[in-house]
């Protein structure tokens, strides 16, 4: 599975890639999704794991998640992974089209529970 970790944090990006790479996936990072069509075009990725709260990016998670759903890729499984977790947040996840939304901290067992569930 290609997995893109959009993530602000480099702890965090770090964890992402140590839950995913043992297991043979191949990851792909960026610190913004700035540039989310062309990192989904170049990486074309089956998960996107992406934090909502990008700090230096001049969208924030909700829209990326948004972007990824009304473009091309819109059938790869976009995760948000985030502090965020009041009632209007999450409702603005859900209305981006993010297919699952996940609150810090997490356990990455839960993540690749979620993950594989879709499958």
């Amino acid at each position: 599975m290609r997995v893109l970790v959009v993530e602000d944090e480099p702890l965090m990006e770090a964890l992402l890639r140590a839950t995913f790479e043992p297991l043979g996936h191949e990851v792909y990072y960026s610190p913004t999704g700035d540039a989310i069509e062309d990192l989904m075009e170049r990486h074309d990725p089956d998960l996107v794991v992406l934090d909502v709260l990008l700090f230096g990016s001049k969208s924030d998670g909700f829209e990326v998640a948004r972007r990824i759903k009304s473009s091309p890729y819109r059938d790869a499984f976009v995760v948000l992974l985030t502090a965020l977790d009041d009632p209007e947040s999450r409702a603005r996840g859900r209305a981006s089209g993010a297919d699952a939304y996940l609150t810090k901290p997490f356990s990455p067992l839960e993540l690749l529970e979620l993950v594989e569930s879709r499958a």
